[in-house]
């Protein structure tokens, strides 16, 4: 995603001398479901790839630490086979490859080619690119077998699809992963929009400024999606990054007599 920092500003006083937020009667009615993505995902794959130099340099340190937080959250074993589904410039690649080990594998895929440039260069930097296959590919047309992964980490990606792709997305990542398979996910998350000036700011901003939802990525019900899919949820944990930006990290599992 894009960062976004805005200032909530009105001109007026309410009665009681506060500034009342201009955003918050439409925040009200917009946050019942997730805002319509107005463009479709090859675009916004075009997007990435121009800028997957300057993401990673950027938005992409910003994001690192929540990410690193949530790799604990999955705990990967040794021998374990994971996938990095929109791995963009793959800043946790190397900690996915240290906690497999030898014996495990990665997978990194993203449909932007340059994202997956700064992937592979970064894995080289930190000796561990012979350890990870980089695959282009699309999230809604995953190019694995059926059960083929023990555990799947989603950072950042879920939220840049429209509600059909995604409903594609999610039935494509329990496909994927072998019964009793762990799926990881951060994401913005649609709940936390009515307290989170951020969040506001944000989806104000996505609607309002021309070009802004290019980014894709919203907040969404990423939980309600899982569930719809079939995966069991075990924990959901909350986090904050610089400049108030909330995300949500849960962790899902395919049940164990999954197909």
């Amino acid at each position: 995603m894009i960062m976004v920092t805005a200032r909530v500003w009105s001109p007026r006083r309410t009665a009681g001398g506060e500034r009342p937020n201009p955003l918050a009667a439409e925040v009200r009615v917009v946050t019942r479901r997730a805002l319509r993505v107005p463009v479709d995902n090859e675009r916004i794959q075009s997007v990435y790839d121009r800028i997957a130099g300057a993401y990673a340099r950027t938005v992409a340190r910003v994001e690192a630490p929540s990410k690193r937080r949530a790799l604990s959250v999955l705990d990967l074993q040794a021998g374990e086979r994971v996938l990095s589904a929109g791995c963009g410039p793959g800043l946790t690649l190397p900690h996915l490859a240290a906690r497999v080990g030898a014996a495990g594998s990665v997978v990194a895929l993203d449909a932007a080619p340059g994202m997956l440039a700064e992937a592979r260069a970064h894995c080289r930097r930190h000796g561990v690119a012979p350890r990870v296959s980089f695959v282009r590919g699309d999230m809604r047309r995953l190019p694995l077998p059926a059960a083929s992964l023990d555990a799947v980490f989603a950072a950042d990606v879920l939220e840049l699809f429209g509600r059909a792709d995604l409903e594609t997305v999610r039935a494509e990542l329990f496909r994927v992963l072998a019964p009793g398979g762990r799926l990881c996910v951060v994401t913005m998350d649609m709940h936390d929009v009515p307290e989170s000036p951020f969040l506001q700011a944000y989806e104000w901003a996505y609607q309002r400024i021309p070009g802004f939802a290019l980014v894709g990525c919203r907040p969404i019900d990423a939980r309600g999606h899982l569930e719809a899919a079939g995966f069991e949820i075990e924990t959901v944990e909350r986090d904050s990054r610089p400049g108030g930006w909330p995300v949500v990290t849960i962790l899902a599992r395919k049940p164990a007599s999954g197909d």
